[in-house]
Protein backbone atom coordinates (compact mmCIF):
# COMPACT_ATOMS: atom_id res chain seq x y z
CA UNK A 1 0.00 0.00 0.00
CA UNK A 2 1.30 3.60 -1.02
CA UNK A 3 1.63 5.16 1.90
CA UNK A 4 1.11 9.05 1.93
CA UNK A 5 4.42 9.75 3.25
CA UNK A 6 5.41 8.21 -0.12
CA UNK A 7 2.80 10.12 -1.66
CA UNK A 8 4.69 13.38 -0.16
CA UNK A 9 8.40 12.25 -1.44
CA UNK A 10 6.98 11.42 -4.71
CA UNK A 11 5.71 14.82 -4.93
CA UNK A 12 8.63 16.43 -3.72
CA UNK A 13 10.83 14.28 -6.60
CA UNK A 14 8.26 15.38 -9.79
CA UNK A 15 8.37 18.73 -7.90
CA UNK A 16 12.15 18.88 -8.08
CA UNK A 17 12.23 17.58 -11.21
CA UNK A 18 9.63 20.15 -12.34
CA UNK A 19 11.63 22.60 -11.53
CA UNK A 20 14.76 21.66 -13.48
CA UNK A 21 12.21 20.95 -16.61
CA UNK A 22 11.07 24.41 -16.60
CA UNK A 23 14.16 26.27 -15.91
CA UNK A 24 15.61 24.42 -18.90
CA UNK A 25 13.20 23.44 -21.43
CA UNK A 26 9.64 24.62 -20.41
CA UNK A 27 7.20 23.69 -22.51
CA UNK A 28 4.77 26.24 -23.89
CA UNK A 29 1.91 24.76 -22.26
CA UNK A 30 3.82 24.56 -18.87
CA UNK A 31 4.31 28.30 -19.77
CA UNK A 32 1.01 29.50 -20.65
CA UNK A 33 -1.29 27.27 -18.63
CA UNK A 34 0.69 28.94 -15.16
CA UNK A 35 0.22 32.45 -16.66
CA UNK A 36 -3.22 31.63 -17.05
CA UNK A 37 -3.86 30.12 -13.63
CA UNK A 38 -1.52 33.25 -12.15
CA UNK A 39 -3.36 36.18 -14.28
CA UNK A 40 -6.90 34.57 -15.44
CA UNK A 41 -8.81 34.67 -19.06
CA UNK A 42 -7.42 37.14 -21.73
CA UNK A 43 -7.86 37.67 -25.48
CA UNK A 44 -4.46 38.98 -26.44
CA UNK A 45 -3.22 36.00 -27.61
CA UNK A 46 -1.02 35.99 -30.15
CA UNK A 47 -1.38 33.02 -32.93
CA UNK A 48 2.11 31.80 -32.36
CA UNK A 49 1.85 31.84 -28.62
CA UNK A 50 -1.47 29.22 -29.37
CA UNK A 51 0.70 26.87 -32.09
CA UNK A 52 3.35 26.66 -29.36
CA UNK A 53 1.15 25.21 -26.64
CA UNK A 54 -0.75 22.97 -29.50
CA UNK A 55 2.69 21.80 -30.47
CA UNK A 56 4.04 21.04 -26.98
CA UNK A 57 5.09 17.25 -26.13
CA UNK A 58 2.03 15.79 -26.19
CA UNK A 59 1.51 14.38 -22.49
CA UNK A 60 2.86 17.84 -21.44
CA UNK A 61 0.29 19.53 -22.71
CA UNK A 62 -2.55 17.29 -21.38
CA UNK A 63 -1.43 17.66 -18.07
CA UNK A 64 -1.16 21.38 -18.06
CA UNK A 65 -4.00 21.52 -19.59
CA UNK A 66 -5.89 19.18 -16.85
CA UNK A 67 -4.05 21.90 -14.13
CA UNK A 68 -5.86 24.97 -15.71
CA UNK A 69 -9.31 22.82 -16.11
CA UNK A 70 -9.20 21.93 -12.46
CA UNK A 71 -8.11 25.77 -11.33
CA UNK A 72 -11.28 27.04 -13.30
CA UNK A 73 -13.96 24.37 -12.75
CA UNK A 74 -14.58 21.50 -10.34
CA UNK A 75 -12.66 18.82 -12.57
CA UNK A 76 -15.67 16.27 -11.86
CA UNK A 77 -18.51 17.83 -13.13
CA UNK A 78 -19.39 17.54 -17.04
CA UNK A 79 -22.48 19.40 -18.28
CA UNK A 80 -25.06 17.12 -20.40
CA UNK A 81 -27.24 18.54 -23.30
CA UNK A 82 -29.30 16.99 -25.95
CA UNK A 83 -29.65 18.56 -28.89
CA UNK A 84 -32.73 18.04 -31.50
CA UNK A 85 -33.36 18.82 -35.10
CA UNK A 86 -36.66 20.63 -35.05
CA UNK A 87 -36.55 21.65 -38.47
CA UNK A 88 -34.26 18.85 -40.82
CA UNK A 89 -33.08 18.83 -44.19
CA UNK A 90 -33.79 21.56 -46.99
CA UNK A 91 -31.24 23.64 -46.22
CA UNK A 92 -29.81 26.43 -49.32
CA UNK A 93 -26.40 26.51 -47.74
CA UNK A 94 -23.43 24.35 -49.40
CA UNK A 95 -21.43 23.56 -46.21
CA UNK A 96 -19.47 20.73 -47.13
CA UNK A 97 -19.38 18.65 -44.35
CA UNK A 98 -23.35 18.91 -44.04
CA UNK A 99 -25.57 16.19 -45.07
CA UNK A 100 -28.64 19.13 -44.23
CA UNK A 101 -27.74 20.64 -47.64
CA UNK A 102 -30.46 20.47 -50.29
CA UNK A 103 -27.27 20.16 -52.73
CA UNK A 104 -26.18 16.88 -51.75
CA UNK A 105 -27.45 13.64 -51.84
CA UNK A 106 -27.35 11.84 -48.75
CA UNK A 107 -30.75 10.23 -48.48
CA UNK A 108 -31.86 12.69 -45.62
CA UNK A 109 -35.78 13.28 -45.70
CA UNK A 110 -36.33 17.23 -44.99
CA UNK A 111 -38.58 17.70 -42.22
CA UNK A 112 -40.81 20.76 -41.58
CA UNK A 113 -40.67 22.27 -38.30
CA UNK A 114 -41.65 20.05 -35.58
CA UNK A 115 -44.75 20.27 -33.03
CA UNK A 116 -44.67 22.29 -29.73
CA UNK A 117 -46.29 19.19 -28.48
CA UNK A 118 -43.41 17.03 -30.29
CA UNK A 119 -40.79 19.27 -29.12
CA UNK A 120 -41.74 19.58 -25.54
CA UNK A 121 -41.98 15.89 -25.61
CA UNK A 122 -38.61 15.76 -26.55
CA UNK A 123 -37.52 18.20 -23.88
CA UNK A 124 -39.00 16.02 -21.48
CA UNK A 125 -37.19 13.01 -22.36
CA UNK A 126 -33.75 14.50 -21.92
CA UNK A 127 -34.93 15.84 -18.56
CA UNK A 128 -35.54 12.80 -17.41
CA UNK A 129 -32.16 11.17 -19.00
CA UNK A 130 -29.97 13.71 -17.06
CA UNK A 131 -29.39 16.78 -19.26
CA UNK A 132 -29.76 20.10 -18.24
CA UNK A 133 -28.88 21.97 -21.38
CA UNK A 134 -31.85 21.26 -24.19
CA UNK A 135 -30.25 22.54 -27.82
CA UNK A 136 -32.68 23.11 -30.66
CA UNK A 137 -31.32 23.17 -34.57
CA UNK A 138 -33.01 24.34 -37.67
CA UNK A 139 -31.23 23.51 -40.97
CA UNK A 140 -31.61 27.18 -42.02
CA UNK A 141 -29.55 29.59 -43.85
CA UNK A 142 -31.08 32.64 -41.77
CA UNK A 143 -34.18 33.45 -39.73
CA UNK A 144 -35.03 35.87 -42.34
CA UNK A 145 -38.83 35.59 -43.47
CA UNK A 146 -39.48 33.31 -41.46
CA UNK A 147 -41.40 35.40 -38.67
CA UNK A 148 -44.08 32.53 -37.78
CA UNK A 149 -41.75 29.84 -37.78
CA UNK A 150 -39.73 32.07 -35.44
CA UNK A 151 -42.31 33.37 -33.34
CA UNK A 152 -42.82 29.27 -32.72
CA UNK A 153 -38.99 28.82 -31.38
CA UNK A 154 -39.84 31.75 -29.22
CA UNK A 155 -42.67 29.91 -27.45
CA UNK A 156 -40.62 26.51 -27.38
CA UNK A 157 -37.83 28.45 -25.20
CA UNK A 158 -40.03 30.00 -23.15
CA UNK A 159 -41.84 26.93 -21.99
CA UNK A 160 -38.25 25.06 -22.19
CA UNK A 161 -36.96 27.65 -19.57
CA UNK A 162 -40.14 27.19 -17.49
CA UNK A 163 -38.91 23.06 -17.20
CA UNK A 164 -36.03 24.40 -15.72
CA UNK A 165 -33.48 23.81 -18.55
CA UNK A 166 -31.13 25.89 -19.64
CA UNK A 167 -31.84 26.55 -23.72
CA UNK A 168 -30.26 26.91 -26.79
CA UNK A 169 -30.62 27.34 -30.19
CA UNK A 170 -28.66 27.26 -33.58
CA UNK A 171 -30.88 28.93 -36.58
CA UNK A 172 -28.37 29.87 -38.72
CA UNK A 173 -27.67 34.07 -39.13
CA UNK A 174 -29.97 36.03 -36.80
CA UNK A 175 -30.42 39.68 -36.96
CA UNK A 176 -30.27 42.17 -34.10
CA UNK A 177 -33.86 42.04 -32.75
CA UNK A 178 -33.93 38.57 -33.63
CA UNK A 179 -31.35 37.99 -31.04
CA UNK A 180 -32.94 40.48 -28.28
CA UNK A 181 -36.78 38.59 -29.08
CA UNK A 182 -34.63 35.24 -28.19
CA UNK A 183 -33.47 36.43 -24.96
CA UNK A 184 -36.48 37.90 -23.97
CA UNK A 185 -37.92 34.46 -24.14
CA UNK A 186 -35.52 33.22 -22.09
CA UNK A 187 -32.86 32.00 -24.48
CA UNK A 188 -29.87 31.12 -22.08
CA UNK A 189 -27.35 30.56 -25.38
CA UNK A 190 -27.10 31.05 -29.22
CA UNK A 191 -24.57 28.37 -31.12
CA UNK A 192 -23.16 29.65 -34.33
CA UNK A 193 -19.38 27.38 -35.06
CA UNK A 194 -17.13 28.97 -36.85
CA UNK A 195 -16.23 25.96 -37.92
CA UNK A 196 -12.13 26.29 -39.12
CA UNK A 197 -10.00 29.26 -39.62
CA UNK A 198 -10.80 32.17 -41.41
CA UNK A 199 -7.86 30.93 -44.53
CA UNK A 200 -9.56 27.85 -44.46
CA UNK A 201 -13.36 28.94 -44.63
CA UNK A 202 -14.27 29.18 -48.38
CA UNK A 203 -12.98 25.55 -48.82
CA UNK A 204 -15.75 24.58 -47.18
CA UNK A 205 -18.55 26.83 -47.39
CA UNK A 206 -19.04 29.27 -50.07
CA UNK A 207 -22.30 30.48 -49.19
CA UNK A 208 -22.17 32.35 -45.88
CA UNK A 209 -18.58 34.42 -45.17
CA UNK A 210 -16.69 34.38 -42.05
CA UNK A 211 -17.24 37.83 -41.28
CA UNK A 212 -21.53 37.40 -40.90
CA UNK A 213 -20.70 34.02 -38.45
CA UNK A 214 -18.92 36.82 -36.59
CA UNK A 215 -21.34 39.54 -37.00
CA UNK A 216 -24.28 37.33 -35.62
CA UNK A 217 -21.81 36.16 -32.51
CA UNK A 218 -21.78 39.99 -32.09
CA UNK A 219 -25.41 40.44 -32.20
CA UNK A 220 -25.78 37.43 -29.73
CA UNK A 221 -23.14 38.54 -27.24
CA UNK A 222 -24.94 42.49 -27.42
CA UNK A 223 -28.45 40.99 -26.06
CA UNK A 224 -27.10 39.17 -23.60
CA UNK A 225 -27.03 36.08 -24.64
CA UNK A 226 -24.32 33.22 -23.70
CA UNK A 227 -22.27 32.62 -27.03
CA UNK A 228 -21.81 29.33 -27.45
CA UNK A 229 -19.01 28.64 -30.79
CA UNK A 230 -16.45 26.27 -32.24
CA UNK A 231 -15.50 23.65 -34.98
CA UNK A 232 -14.91 21.11 -36.68
CA UNK A 233 -11.54 19.22 -37.38
CA UNK A 234 -10.75 16.73 -40.39
CA UNK A 235 -12.37 18.95 -42.50
CA UNK A 236 -8.95 18.32 -44.47
CA UNK A 237 -7.27 21.28 -43.27
CA UNK A 238 -3.89 22.17 -41.80
CA UNK A 239 -2.62 22.23 -37.78
CA UNK A 240 -2.36 25.79 -38.39
CA UNK A 241 -5.85 26.22 -39.55
CA UNK A 242 -6.62 24.46 -35.94
CA UNK A 243 -4.82 27.03 -34.81
CA UNK A 244 -6.64 29.82 -36.95
CA UNK A 245 -9.89 28.78 -34.99
CA UNK A 246 -8.79 29.00 -31.42
CA UNK A 247 -7.24 32.09 -32.02
CA UNK A 248 -10.01 33.51 -33.24
CA UNK A 249 -11.80 32.25 -30.77
CA UNK A 250 -9.66 33.08 -28.02
CA UNK A 251 -9.15 36.39 -28.85
CA UNK A 252 -12.71 37.95 -29.46
CA UNK A 253 -13.29 40.75 -26.74
CA UNK A 254 -15.41 37.96 -24.27
CA UNK A 255 -14.76 34.14 -24.91
CA UNK A 256 -17.22 31.83 -25.49
CA UNK A 257 -19.05 30.20 -22.65
CA UNK A 258 -19.08 27.34 -24.38
CA UNK A 259 -16.78 26.14 -27.14
CA UNK A 260 -17.81 22.68 -28.82
CA UNK A 261 -14.93 21.13 -30.33
CA UNK A 262 -16.38 18.23 -32.68
CA UNK A 263 -14.61 15.42 -34.96
CA UNK A 264 -15.78 15.50 -38.52
CA UNK A 265 -18.90 12.77 -38.93
CA UNK A 266 -17.57 12.06 -42.85
CA UNK A 267 -21.45 11.23 -44.61
CA UNK A 268 -21.98 9.07 -47.74
CA UNK A 269 -23.22 11.88 -50.56
CA UNK A 270 -21.36 14.95 -49.13
CA UNK A 271 -18.45 16.29 -49.93
CA UNK A 272 -16.10 15.39 -47.61
CA UNK A 273 -17.77 11.67 -47.32
CA UNK A 274 -13.98 10.50 -47.88
CA UNK A 275 -12.03 12.47 -45.17
CA UNK A 276 -10.48 9.79 -42.87
CA UNK A 277 -11.24 9.77 -39.24
CA UNK A 278 -9.84 12.24 -36.51
CA UNK A 279 -7.46 10.33 -34.54
CA UNK A 280 -8.09 11.05 -30.27
CA UNK A 281 -4.58 12.77 -30.09
CA UNK A 282 -5.92 15.39 -32.39
CA UNK A 283 -8.95 15.59 -30.26
CA UNK A 284 -6.88 15.43 -27.54
CA UNK A 285 -4.37 18.79 -28.65
CA UNK A 286 -7.35 20.83 -29.25
CA UNK A 287 -9.39 20.76 -26.14
CA UNK A 288 -6.07 20.99 -24.06
CA UNK A 289 -5.19 24.18 -26.17
CA UNK A 290 -8.47 25.64 -26.07
CA UNK A 291 -8.61 24.81 -21.91
CA UNK A 292 -5.20 26.52 -21.51
CA UNK A 293 -6.41 29.46 -23.66
CA UNK A 294 -10.08 29.86 -22.98
CA UNK A 295 -9.89 29.00 -19.25
CA UNK A 296 -13.19 29.50 -18.37
CA UNK A 297 -15.03 28.46 -21.18
CA UNK A 298 -17.21 25.22 -21.23
CA UNK A 299 -15.34 23.35 -23.73
CA UNK A 300 -17.64 20.34 -25.07
CA UNK A 301 -16.81 17.16 -26.79
CA UNK A 302 -18.95 16.86 -29.43
CA UNK A 303 -19.77 15.36 -33.05
CA UNK A 304 -17.67 12.12 -33.42
CA UNK A 305 -17.67 11.47 -29.84
CA UNK A 306 -19.44 8.32 -30.32
CA UNK A 307 -16.12 6.81 -32.67
CA UNK A 308 -14.03 6.81 -28.98
CA UNK A 309 -13.98 4.60 -26.64
CA UNK A 310 -14.41 5.71 -22.82
CA UNK A 311 -10.87 5.39 -22.20
CA UNK A 312 -10.25 8.10 -25.37
CA UNK A 313 -13.09 10.03 -23.42
CA UNK A 314 -11.54 9.92 -20.33
CA UNK A 315 -8.29 11.08 -22.31
CA UNK A 316 -10.71 13.91 -23.41
CA UNK A 317 -12.19 14.98 -19.71
CA UNK A 318 -8.45 14.91 -18.11
CA UNK A 319 -7.31 17.62 -20.99
CA UNK A 320 -10.31 20.02 -19.71
CA UNK A 321 -13.68 18.90 -21.67
CA UNK A 322 -16.43 18.90 -19.60
CA UNK A 323 -19.92 19.12 -21.31
CA UNK A 324 -20.83 16.57 -23.87
CA UNK A 325 -24.13 16.15 -26.22
CA UNK A 326 -26.15 13.50 -25.05
CA UNK A 327 -28.51 11.06 -26.94
CA UNK A 328 -28.76 8.76 -29.63
CA UNK A 329 -27.92 11.57 -32.29
CA UNK A 330 -26.46 15.25 -33.09
CA UNK A 331 -29.18 16.53 -35.07
CA UNK A 332 -29.14 13.53 -37.95
CA UNK A 333 -25.12 11.60 -37.04
CA UNK A 334 -24.90 8.94 -34.43
CA UNK A 335 -24.22 9.89 -30.84
CA UNK A 336 -23.81 8.41 -27.54
CA UNK A 337 -26.84 7.34 -26.06
CA UNK A 338 -27.99 8.14 -21.98
CA UNK A 339 -27.42 4.69 -20.48
CA UNK A 340 -24.09 4.35 -22.01
CA UNK A 341 -23.07 7.80 -20.95
CA UNK A 342 -24.99 6.80 -17.20
CA UNK A 343 -22.38 3.66 -17.29
CA UNK A 344 -19.37 6.05 -18.44
CA UNK A 345 -20.21 8.50 -15.69
CA UNK A 346 -20.28 5.83 -12.95
CA UNK A 347 -16.82 4.46 -13.56
CA UNK A 348 -15.24 7.69 -14.67
CA UNK A 349 -16.47 9.45 -11.16
CA UNK A 350 -18.30 11.80 -13.14
CA UNK A 351 -21.31 14.35 -12.04
CA UNK A 352 -23.85 16.17 -13.73
CA UNK A 353 -23.38 20.04 -13.72
CA UNK A 354 -26.29 21.59 -12.35
CA UNK A 355 -27.62 24.17 -14.59
CA UNK A 356 -26.52 27.60 -14.45
CA UNK A 357 -29.07 29.70 -12.49
CA UNK A 358 -30.05 26.94 -10.04
CA UNK A 359 -29.44 26.96 -6.46
CA UNK A 360 -27.89 23.35 -6.43
CA UNK A 361 -24.93 24.24 -8.09
CA UNK A 362 -22.73 25.28 -5.39
CA UNK A 363 -23.96 22.09 -3.30
CA UNK A 364 -22.70 19.85 -6.40
CA UNK A 365 -19.68 21.82 -6.77
CA UNK A 366 -18.67 21.14 -2.87
CA UNK A 367 -19.50 17.15 -3.17
CA UNK A 368 -16.21 14.78 -1.72
CA UNK A 369 -14.80 13.21 -4.62
CA UNK A 370 -12.16 11.40 -3.47
CA UNK A 371 -14.02 8.66 -1.33
CA UNK A 372 -16.23 7.27 -4.54
CA UNK A 373 -15.50 3.97 -5.50
CA UNK A 374 -17.32 1.99 -7.88
CA UNK A 375 -17.41 -1.79 -8.08
CA UNK A 376 -16.85 -3.55 -11.54
CA UNK A 377 -18.24 -6.77 -12.55
CA UNK A 378 -18.96 -7.53 -8.83
CA UNK A 379 -15.33 -9.01 -8.29
CA UNK A 380 -14.71 -5.95 -5.75
CA UNK A 381 -12.23 -4.22 -8.02
CA UNK A 382 -12.62 -0.60 -6.85
CA UNK A 383 -12.01 2.03 -9.29
CA UNK A 384 -11.56 5.89 -8.21
CA UNK A 385 -10.90 9.29 -9.51
CA UNK A 386 -7.51 8.75 -9.73
CA UNK A 387 -6.69 12.20 -10.92
CA UNK A 388 -8.09 13.49 -7.64
CA UNK A 389 -5.73 10.90 -5.99
CA UNK A 390 -2.63 12.18 -7.14
CA UNK A 391 -3.51 15.90 -8.66
CA UNK A 392 -4.04 16.68 -4.71
CA UNK A 393 -1.63 19.45 -3.28
CA UNK A 394 1.21 18.23 -1.05
CA UNK A 395 1.03 21.25 1.13
CA UNK A 396 -2.33 20.89 1.28
CA UNK A 397 -2.44 17.42 2.55
CA UNK A 398 0.51 17.74 5.20
CA UNK A 399 -2.00 20.94 6.73
CA UNK A 400 -5.47 19.44 6.35
CA UNK A 401 -5.96 16.56 8.32
CA UNK A 402 -9.57 15.86 7.30
CA UNK A 403 -7.92 15.74 3.59
CA UNK A 404 -5.35 13.30 5.17
CA UNK A 405 -7.71 10.87 6.77
CA UNK A 406 -9.80 10.87 3.22
CA UNK A 407 -6.46 10.25 1.70
CA UNK A 408 -5.77 7.36 4.03
CA UNK A 409 -9.98 5.69 3.45
CA UNK A 410 -9.19 5.95 0.05
CA UNK A 411 -5.91 4.06 -0.21
CA UNK A 412 -7.31 1.30 2.22
CA UNK A 413 -10.10 1.26 -0.31
CA UNK A 414 -7.53 0.07 -2.98
CA UNK A 415 -5.07 -1.98 -1.04
CA UNK A 416 -8.05 -3.97 0.31
CA UNK A 417 -9.24 -4.25 -3.32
Amino acid sequence: MLSIRSLTATKLVVRSCSFYYSSSIASAAAVEAERTIREGPRNDWTRQQIDSIYHSPLLDLLFHGAQVHRYAHNFREVQQCTLLSIKTGGCSEDCSYCPQSSRYHTGLKPHKLMTKDAVMQAAKQAKEAGSTRFCMGAAWRDTVGRKTNFNQILEYVKEIRDMGMEVCCTLGMLEKQQALELKKAGLTAYNHNLDTSKEYYPNVITTRTYDERLETLQHVREAGINVCSGGIIGLGEAVEDRVGLLHTLATLPTHPESVPINALVAVKGTPLQDQKPVEIWEMIRMIATARIVMPKSMVRLSAGRVRFSMPEQALCFLAGANSIFTGEKLLTTPNNDYDADQVMFKILGLIPKAPSFSEEEAENCDEAVSTSVVLLNGKGKALIPMLQLFLHDTEELETNSDKRDEQRRVMQTIDQS
